[in-house]
């Protein structure tokens, strides 16, 4: 997890500095090639480091216990699995992530962390919404319960893209 994570963040990077790097274009009348912006090594770093020490074992834990609490791999079981890691697991892995974030920034302040919860939340698990359910559906009823946690790191990769997007979104417009 904690690779897919940093690997996840440099997409998340080179898609920010690209972004930018046209915006600049655009402003730039001489229309000089600039270098491409250097990566941000330690916010890689504390997205492989999220991924590893809480991501990883974190869904790992998750599965074991919504396995136990809802054995089986009907329909119901499925959608009810999906609706409880809806409602409770996406959303404080994505509050975490944020925190990070602003960590990282040096901006943290459990005030500036309620209003980037505020502000960024919502858009995120509604985003969440186009994406999880679906891995949940394969997962809970195509994939074997030991190898979920796998499955769900390789679908990770590309939701972590977006969340480090999301989350790095004020220091972007600052």
């Amino acid at each position: 997890a904690g690779i897919l994570f940093a690997l996840s963040d440099m997409v998340a990077q080179r898609f920010e500095n690209k972004s930018s790097s046209q915006d600049d274009d655009d402003d730039d009348d001489d229309h000089q090639q600039t270098a491409p912006p250097s990566l941000d090594a330690i916010r890689m770093i504390s997205s492989g480091l999220v991924g590893l020490l809480y991501f990883g074992p974190a869904a790992h834990a998750w599965y074991n216990m919504i396995f136990q609490l809802l054995p089986g791999t009907s329909l119901i079981s499925t959608l009810q699995k999906a609706a409880l890691g809806q409602c409770f697991f996406g959303p404080s892995f994505t509050c975490l992530f944020f925190a990070i974030a602003l960590v990282r920034s040096g901006t943290f302040s459990f005030r500036h962390w309620g209003t980037k919860i505020r502000q960024d939340l919502p858009g995120a698990w509604m985003a969440g919404l186009g994406f999880w359910p679906f891995v949940d559906l394969v997962s809970y009823s195509l994939i074997a319960p030991q190898w979920i946690p796998l499955f769900v790191n390789a679908c990770s990769f590309v939701w972590t893209i977006y969340i480090s997007l999301v989350s790095n979104r004020a220091k972007q417009s600052e």
